[in-house]
């Protein structure tokens, strides 16, 4: 339990801990005791399922495409026996049919493993495979995010992979999804200053009912101490 974990985290302590250390060590068990490691599962990404991604961004000629990545929000289904939820593949059947019109070089799959509690299935991950087996979406032309547990961490992490991977942050990303998730990122601002506490992104744009179109923000680097998930 939480005591037990506490006094462990005392009794290994010594003076050279920094401030920090001791909830740092506290918080780390915790996540280990519960299952929930999720935030270090795929890491590192770029040496793992982002990998061949990054290989091929060198050769990206970016002016040819209208928009720099293609986020592609997960839905978890509702039974721990289902991999992908038939909405979020939907979502994917979307997303494919522009990748293949040439509308951005890569698509980014976002999504942990979110619902239901403790399930197997990463959204992202399983997004993936689905556009590749279905569609034949090649492995270098999709990024995954398998950390973002709702909306605003879909568009935030997003945010984030354009600033980290290079990217070019003045062209905009586009997002894909259901018409009514795809109304939340229109309207989520105010939500988006409660949880995180700034913008992840300088303007987002309605483009059809499914589609909108955003630019990253350096904001959304901005770590949140209050999640221990936090990428």
């Amino acid at each position: 339990d939480l005591l037990n974990i506490i006094n462990g985290v005392r009794q290994a302590g010594n003076a050279d801990f920094l401030f920090y250390e001791p909830l740092l060590r506290v918080d780390m068990a915790l996540m280990e005791a519960l299952l929930r490691d999720e935030a270090g599962r795929y890491e590192p990404l770029a040496d793992g399922e982002n990998k061949a991604a990054l290989e091929r961004m060198a050769q990206i000629d970016w002016d040819a495409y209208p928009f720099s990545v293609m986020l592609i929000p997960g839905q978890g289904p509702d039974t721990l026996d289902v991999e992908l939820d038939p909405n979020g593949a939907l979502r994917c059947d979307m997303a494919a049919e522009r990748y293949l019109g040439g509308v951005a070089p890569f698509i980014l799959t976002s999504g942990g493993h979110v619902h239901p509690d403790q399930t197997p299935y990463c959204e992202a991950l399983e997004m993936k495979k689905y556009l590749m087996e279905t569609h034949g979406i090649p492995e270098n032309a999709i990024l995954i995010d398998p950390h973002a547990r709702h909306t605003t961490t879909n568009v935030r992490n997003a945010a984030r992979m354009i600033l980290r991977y290079g990217i070019p942050a003045d062209k905009p990303a586009m997002t894909t999804t259901d018409i009514f998730q795809s109304i939340g990122i229109l309207t989520m601002k105010s939500r988006l200053l409660e949880e995180l506490g700034y913008l992840p992104y300088r303007t987002v744009q309605k483009m059809t009912g499914v589609d909108n179109c955003f630019l990253a923000s350096p904001d959304a680097l901005t770590a949140d101490p209050r999640d221990p998930l936090d990428p």
